[in-house]
Protein backbone atom coordinates (compact mmCIF):
# COMPACT_ATOMS: atom_id res chain seq x y z
CA UNK A 1 0.00 0.00 0.00
CA UNK A 2 1.40 3.39 -1.02
CA UNK A 3 1.08 6.10 1.58
CA UNK A 4 0.05 9.47 0.17
CA UNK A 5 2.03 12.50 1.25
CA UNK A 6 0.07 15.36 2.71
CA UNK A 7 -0.57 18.17 0.26
CA UNK A 8 1.35 20.73 2.35
CA UNK A 9 4.47 18.55 2.45
CA UNK A 10 4.41 18.09 -1.32
CA UNK A 11 4.00 21.81 -1.93
CA UNK A 12 6.72 22.69 0.58
CA UNK A 13 9.16 20.35 -1.13
CA UNK A 14 8.29 21.73 -4.54
CA UNK A 15 8.81 25.37 -3.61
CA UNK A 16 11.87 25.00 -1.36
CA UNK A 17 14.53 25.66 -4.06
CA UNK A 18 12.63 28.66 -5.44
CA UNK A 19 12.18 29.96 -1.90
CA UNK A 20 15.94 29.58 -1.38
CA UNK A 21 16.49 31.74 -4.48
CA UNK A 22 14.36 34.53 -3.03
CA UNK A 23 16.07 34.20 0.36
CA UNK A 24 19.40 34.38 -1.48
CA UNK A 25 18.37 37.69 -3.04
CA UNK A 26 17.37 39.03 0.38
CA UNK A 27 20.75 37.97 1.81
CA UNK A 28 22.44 39.65 -1.13
CA UNK A 29 20.73 43.00 -0.55
CA UNK A 30 20.91 42.88 3.25
CA UNK A 31 23.60 45.26 4.47
CA UNK A 32 25.82 42.56 5.95
CA UNK A 33 29.44 43.53 6.20
CA UNK A 34 31.49 40.34 6.02
CA UNK A 35 34.90 40.92 7.59
CA UNK A 36 34.07 44.62 8.04
CA UNK A 37 33.16 45.07 4.38
CA UNK A 38 36.37 43.53 3.08
CA UNK A 39 34.58 40.55 1.53
CA UNK A 40 31.56 40.95 -0.77
CA UNK A 41 28.43 38.88 -0.17
CA UNK A 42 28.35 35.74 -2.32
CA UNK A 43 25.86 35.67 -5.19
CA UNK A 44 23.58 33.11 -3.49
CA UNK A 45 20.86 33.17 -6.17
CA UNK A 46 23.42 32.16 -8.82
CA UNK A 47 24.36 29.15 -6.71
CA UNK A 48 20.68 28.25 -6.31
CA UNK A 49 20.04 28.39 -10.05
CA UNK A 50 23.18 26.40 -10.89
CA UNK A 51 22.82 23.71 -8.21
CA UNK A 52 19.12 23.03 -8.65
CA UNK A 53 19.40 23.08 -12.45
CA UNK A 54 21.65 20.04 -12.07
CA UNK A 55 20.13 18.15 -9.16
CA UNK A 56 16.47 19.13 -9.32
CA UNK A 57 15.57 21.07 -12.46
CA UNK A 58 11.89 20.42 -11.93
CA UNK A 59 12.01 22.30 -8.63
CA UNK A 60 13.22 25.55 -10.23
CA UNK A 61 11.27 25.99 -13.47
CA UNK A 62 12.14 28.83 -15.83
CA UNK A 63 9.37 31.01 -14.42
CA UNK A 64 10.93 30.71 -10.96
CA UNK A 65 14.35 31.60 -12.34
CA UNK A 66 12.78 34.55 -14.18
CA UNK A 67 11.12 35.77 -10.97
CA UNK A 68 14.28 35.33 -8.87
CA UNK A 69 16.25 37.39 -11.41
CA UNK A 70 13.54 40.03 -11.63
CA UNK A 71 13.35 40.23 -7.84
CA UNK A 72 17.13 40.69 -7.67
CA UNK A 73 17.07 43.37 -10.36
CA UNK A 74 14.35 45.27 -8.49
CA UNK A 75 15.99 44.87 -5.08
CA UNK A 76 19.43 45.97 -6.30
CA UNK A 77 17.96 48.98 -8.06
CA UNK A 78 19.86 48.36 -11.26
CA UNK A 79 18.55 47.94 -14.78
CA UNK A 80 15.62 45.52 -14.86
CA UNK A 81 16.37 42.37 -16.79
CA UNK A 82 20.12 42.06 -16.25
CA UNK A 83 20.14 39.28 -13.65
CA UNK A 84 16.94 37.83 -15.01
CA UNK A 85 18.61 37.21 -18.39
CA UNK A 86 21.82 35.95 -16.81
CA UNK A 87 20.03 33.45 -14.57
CA UNK A 88 17.91 32.15 -17.44
CA UNK A 89 21.03 31.71 -19.60
CA UNK A 90 22.85 29.92 -16.77
CA UNK A 91 19.85 27.68 -16.23
CA UNK A 92 19.62 26.83 -19.93
CA UNK A 93 23.36 26.12 -20.17
CA UNK A 94 23.44 23.96 -17.05
CA UNK A 95 20.33 21.96 -17.95
CA UNK A 96 21.79 21.35 -21.42
CA UNK A 97 24.91 19.91 -19.73
CA UNK A 98 23.09 18.20 -16.85
CA UNK A 99 23.85 14.67 -18.03
CA UNK A 100 27.55 15.53 -18.00
CA UNK A 101 27.47 16.92 -14.45
CA UNK A 102 25.38 14.17 -12.86
CA UNK A 103 27.57 11.58 -11.19
CA UNK A 104 30.76 13.59 -11.65
CA UNK A 105 33.22 14.37 -8.89
CA UNK A 106 32.31 17.58 -7.08
CA UNK A 107 35.55 19.17 -8.27
CA UNK A 108 34.27 18.91 -11.83
CA UNK A 109 30.93 20.47 -10.84
CA UNK A 110 32.81 23.23 -9.01
CA UNK A 111 34.87 23.91 -12.13
CA UNK A 112 31.63 24.05 -14.12
CA UNK A 113 30.27 26.54 -11.61
CA UNK A 114 33.46 28.59 -11.81
CA UNK A 115 33.10 28.81 -15.59
CA UNK A 116 29.40 29.72 -15.30
CA UNK A 117 30.14 32.24 -12.55
CA UNK A 118 32.90 33.90 -14.55
CA UNK A 119 30.68 33.98 -17.64
CA UNK A 120 27.76 35.38 -15.64
CA UNK A 121 29.97 38.08 -14.14
CA UNK A 122 31.34 39.01 -17.55
CA UNK A 123 27.85 39.16 -19.03
CA UNK A 124 26.56 41.36 -16.19
CA UNK A 125 29.57 43.66 -16.52
CA UNK A 126 29.06 43.93 -20.28
CA UNK A 127 25.35 44.65 -19.88
CA UNK A 128 26.02 47.35 -17.28
CA UNK A 129 28.77 48.88 -19.43
CA UNK A 130 26.54 49.00 -22.50
CA UNK A 131 23.66 50.50 -20.53
CA UNK A 132 25.99 53.07 -18.90
CA UNK A 133 27.62 53.96 -22.21
CA UNK A 134 31.07 53.48 -20.70
CA UNK A 135 33.13 50.74 -19.11
CA UNK A 136 32.00 50.37 -15.50
CA UNK A 137 34.55 49.27 -12.89
CA UNK A 138 35.01 45.52 -13.11
CA UNK A 139 36.80 44.90 -9.80
CA UNK A 140 33.76 44.93 -7.43
CA UNK A 141 31.83 42.43 -9.54
CA UNK A 142 34.94 40.30 -10.14
CA UNK A 143 35.58 40.12 -6.40
CA UNK A 144 31.97 39.17 -5.72
CA UNK A 145 32.13 36.40 -8.32
CA UNK A 146 35.43 35.10 -6.89
CA UNK A 147 33.90 34.97 -3.40
CA UNK A 148 30.84 33.20 -4.84
CA UNK A 149 33.01 30.63 -6.64
CA UNK A 150 35.07 30.08 -3.48
CA UNK A 151 31.90 29.59 -1.39
CA UNK A 152 30.19 27.25 -3.85
CA UNK A 153 31.42 23.96 -2.29
CA UNK A 154 30.14 24.92 1.18
CA UNK A 155 26.75 26.06 -0.13
CA UNK A 156 26.51 22.98 -2.38
CA UNK A 157 27.10 20.69 0.61
CA UNK A 158 24.26 22.40 2.48
CA UNK A 159 21.99 22.16 -0.57
CA UNK A 160 22.92 18.49 -1.03
CA UNK A 161 21.91 17.75 2.55
CA UNK A 162 18.66 19.64 2.06
CA UNK A 163 18.03 17.81 -1.20
CA UNK A 164 18.64 14.42 0.41
CA UNK A 165 16.83 14.97 3.70
CA UNK A 166 13.91 17.20 2.81
CA UNK A 167 13.13 16.88 -0.86
CA UNK A 168 14.00 13.28 -1.72
CA UNK A 169 13.14 11.51 1.55
CA UNK A 170 9.49 10.79 1.99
Amino acid sequence: MVEERPFFTSVARAITPTFLGFIGVLLLVTPVRLFEGGVPTPMFPLVVVFFWSIYGPGYVPSISTFLIGLFQDLMLGGPVGVWMVVYLLVQYLVISQRDYFLGRDQHVVWLGFAICGAGAGLLVWLQHSVLAGTFVPVLPLAMQMLVTIACYPIIAIAFSQLHRRVIIEQ
